[in-house]
């Protein structure tokens, strides 16, 4: 019984401690080619999702001589095996790409070939096949677009899959908000067509400043149309932008010190200026969004205003925290470094 549960925490725990993205400067970018080596950081696959649900952690057959969706010359089975896969790109590949150049293929794809949802290896994925990303937060950011392509693979799958673009703000997320997206949700894919389409979406204002969990999610949530073989879909190119609050407002503030940033934040130069109730020593540090120091010194300050420079810091451009401290009193600012 004890190892029963041991077995059940530690499972538990791993379905929980996936790495997420946590966003810095003002875009992010995955193009997949590295799929050889697994999922990037802060993508999942899910099996059984619904428009309230994530569904099941689902895996990804990382392998390119797997990830065939035409020519079956690789083996039959490479092409209509379901579950979620390495694929060439539409990019580069068309649909009369032999077996051989999509394995080779450098310009690779996320993808899934759905197979009935009762399907003893691959349940839940018509309906139910989710590509997600998860966000650490979205604290100082503003104004998200989102970029990416629809890739429709292998013109000998009749049946049309239709996919949604959502999102959902939390740690364990209960409920999805469908995105308008451009071409308009929902998206195909299969219907005995070879596509590759780029979707645009806008976010407004629905993730800014999220101090929780963001999840991106590109879902197919109804059950596919029509009769025969199920399709082959990949998403590629994903691109998230975004505006970082520039210039710097308190938020921890004792009372007796402050701090804020004087113009433009560089990694070459930040401007502090700190008014501090006692003269001495104080410890001023950033952090960056993951709790990292990355920077650390200390400055002798007179009671009343002190500006500060932290000089080539040499630090990536995003959002950091900034502490100025002398053991009693502190005060936090926010640094949206360019």
């Amino acid at each position: 019984m004890k190892k029963s549960l041991l077995s059940f925490a530690l499972l538990a725990i791993a379905a929980t401690s996936f790495a997420q993205v946590t966003l810095s400067g003002t875009s992010y970018t995955q193009n997949f080619n590295s799929l050889g080596s697994g999922l990037p950081t802060g993508w999942r696959v899910y099996s059984k999702a619904t428009p309230t649900a994530l569904g099941t952690v689902a895996s990804l057959t990382s392998s390119a001589t797997t990830g065939i969706w035409a020519d079956t010359s690789c083996g039959v089975n490479n092409v209509l095996t379901g579950g979620f896969k390495n694929y060439a790109s539409a990019n580069t590949m068309t649909m009369g790409s032999a077996c051989t150049a999509q394995q080779s293929a450098t310009d690779r794809a996320l993808g899934v070939r759905q197979v009935s949802y009762t399907s003893a290896t691959n349940p839940g994925l018509d309906s139910g096949a989710a590509f997600v990303l998860v966000l650490t937060n979205t604290t100082g950011m503003t104004g998200f677009n989102m970029s990416f392509k629809m890739q429709s693979l292998d013109t000998s799958s009749p049946r049309t899959t239709k996919w949604t673009v959502d999102y959902a703000v939390g740690a364990t997320p209960t409920s999805f908000t469908a995105l308008t997206t451009s071409p308009a949700s929902p998206l195909l894919t299969g219907n005995s067509v070879f596509s590759n389409t780029t979707v645009t979406a806008n976010f407004g204002t629905a993730l800014d400043n999220k101090s929780s969990n963001v999840y991106i999610r590109v879902a197919a949530l109804q059950q596919s149309t029509g009769s025969g073989n199920r399709a082959s879909s990949a998403i590629d190119d994903f691109n998230l932008t975004w505006t970082s609050t520039v210039g710097i407002n308190d938020i921890n503030n004792n009372g007796e010190t402050s701090v804020a940033v004087l113009g433009d934040a560089t990694s070459s130069n930040v401007a502090l200026n700190c008014n501090v109730a006692e003269a001495g020593n104080y410890t001023i540090t950033l952090h960056d969004m993951a709790g990292r120091n990355v920077y650390t010194t200390s400055a002798q300050f007179v009671a009343g205003v002190n500006v500060h420079n932290l000089r080539n810091i040499n630090v990536p451009g995003g959002l950091y925290v900034a502490t100025v401290t002398n053991g009693t009193t502190r005060s936090v600012a926010k640094v949206a470094i360019h």
